[in-house]
């Protein structure tokens, strides 16, 4: 009797410890995940590869400034994208905590950056549509740059430290020793409940923005078809706004969903962990904006 008391309670024992690990990421989850990223990968490759050309074009336009900040984010974002994919083939994390911390952190600045250029860009054209702004070049290069490098400041003084600083970190702000950590990764959700008014103001900042700027555009887009009729696709500012277009339905269809969702993960992290973690993949699908860069009549093509 004593010694079945004893099996019954190292078995116990044993489905206590492993349950976090097994319900942290289930299978299907996996390979969800697998394929999202493998495809963000695969396409972030491919834009950056064959938008290289641009880099020989007019440094001083808004444009080429604003794609050039969207290659580096993109970059910074898909070396951290086969650490993700080998973490959930494998489902075990060797490389540290503070390296998970970093990876995890650089999804979130890529979610921003991204989020910020396309505010930016699609904000300065819309003034120059409506003529409230004539010139939407730099006088120089430097000043082109030096934006460029104000922007990344800005953001990733903001973003890297908090982030950084409060993963893998305690009410107490004491570094967690679970053993369970050493070999998983990416199970912040307590940090993001603690962090609950900031989560709340990035995802109701970003919903609202975006809703906003789809409504400018739809907007837009109606006064040119009511304008021009069926020459609107005959017009050059026809194909610039359904490029505008693109980078609106790009963070409706990858940042929005995200923190739609994230507004109740906030209260329901421990259930809600995998989904939010597909939801996360998701973002990463932002990559396919530098395909709306690889040809001045690719938007006609797709009418056509």
């Amino acid at each position: 009797m004593t010694m079945n008391t004893t099996v019954s309670n190292i078995t116990s024992s044993n489905n206590t410890t492993n349950s976090p690990t097994e319900v942290h990421l289930t299978p299907p989850y996996r390979v969800a995940l697998i394929i999202i990223y493998a495809v963000v990968l695969l396409v972030g490759i491919t834009g950056l590869t064959v938008m290289m050309s641009l880099l020989k074009t007019n440094i001083r336009s808004l444009t080429t400034i604003a794609f050039l900040n969207l290659m580096v984010a993109h970059f910074i974002f898909l070396l951290t994208v086969p650490f993700r994919i080998y973490y959930y083939a494998t489902n075990t994390w060797a490389l540290g905590p503070e390296f998970c911390k970093l990876v995890s952190a650089m999804v979130h600045i890529h979610i921003y950056m991204v989020f910020t250029i396309y505010s930016i860009l699609l904000t300065v054209r819309f003034l120059e549509f409506y003529k409230k702004t004539k010139r939407t070049e730099f006088y120089r290069r430097l000043h082109g740059l030096g934006a460029s490098v104000l922007v990344w400041c800005i953001l990733l003084i903001i973003m890297l430290p908090l982030v950084l600083n409060q993963y893998g970190e305690n009410k107490k702000g004491k570094q967690e020793k679970n053993p369970e950590e050493i070999t998983q990764c990416f199970k912040f959700g307590n940090l993001v409940r603690e962090a609950y008014v900031l989560n709340m103001i990035l995802s109701i900042c970003v919903i609202t923005v975006s809703c906003v700027q789809t409504c400018i555009q739809v907007i837009i887009l109606r006064t040119m078809i009511l304008k021009y009729g069926a020459a609107s696709r005959s017009q050059q500012e026809f194909w610039v706004q359904i490029k505008n277009l693109s980078f609106v339905l790009i963070m409706l269809t990858c940042l929005v969903p995200y923190h739609l969702f994230r507004l109740q993960y906030i209260e329901k992290h421990e259930d809600l962990h995998q989904i939010n973690e597909v939801f996360l993949a998701i973002t990463g699908l932002t990559c396919f904006d530098m395909l709306t860069f690889t040809g001045k009549n690719i938007c006609k093509v797709c009418w056509t």
